[in-house]
């Protein structure tokens, strides 16, 4: 059996650490546990301009990003199942995510290009969604861009972004909001003690 997680948030929320202990706590629990990177960041490596004033150009980029992060999915979902023992399968960011970095007629268009409709997009894909709040929001003191040479984000340009991305995720019928800890450690434990009640 494979559990499908996309884990998602704001700037400067913890994702990568909280990605490392997961995959600490379930493989010495007995998961088969797969870590799928950030579309986005992979293709800004590969040097896609998500910035770029192209607005064709832009189109093409996103809608190819969602496209690579579907397919993503779905390689790595057979890989799972025919791994042999429970299957934990973690989407750093998710399918949904894309929708809050662009307008809505841009969005509906992207959705009719691909076939796919908001409900199968945000809904279907993964069990579960666990929305980790960025540090903006109630942990400013640890907020920083020094840790991801892809963030530039300020702290209230962070906040905006949180909030765009949890309100794009709202419906999803098991959406975990992860709030900021001024102890990171608390924050990592809430994140596994909502896994532990999902699996």
């Amino acid at each position: 059996m494979v559990t499908r997680i996309a884990l998602t948030g704001g700037p400067c929320a913890g994702k990568s650490t909280v990605l490392k202990r997961i995959r600490q706590k379930y493989e010495d629990k007995g998961y088969a546990v797969y870590l799928l990177p950030e579309s986005a960041t992979l293709f800004i490596e590969a040097g896609a301009d998500f910035l770029t004033k192209d607005a064709n150009l832009s189109y093409i980029t996103e809608e190819s990003k969602l496209e690579f992060q579907l397919q993503m999915e779905k390689s790595m979902t057979r890989i799972a199942e025919a791994c042999g023992k429970p299957a934990l399968l973690i989407c750093d960011r998710g399918t949904m995510d894309t929708a809050a970095y662009m307008p809505a007629d841009v969005w509906q268009h992207i959705k009719e290009d691909i076939g796919q409709t908001e409900k199968q997009l945000r809904d279907e894909h993964y069990d579960a969604v666990l929305h980790i709040c960025t540090a903006a929001k109630g942990a400013e003191d640890f907020y920083t861009l020094y840790n991801n040479k892809c963030r530039s984000e300020s702290v209230e340009v962070a906040r905006d972004v949180d909030d765009r991305i949890l309100a794009v995720w709202k419906g999803h019928p098991s959406l975990h909001i992860i709030q900021a800890e001024i102890c990171f450690e608390d924050k990592i434990q809430h994140v596994l003690k909502v896994l532990d009640e999902i699996l």
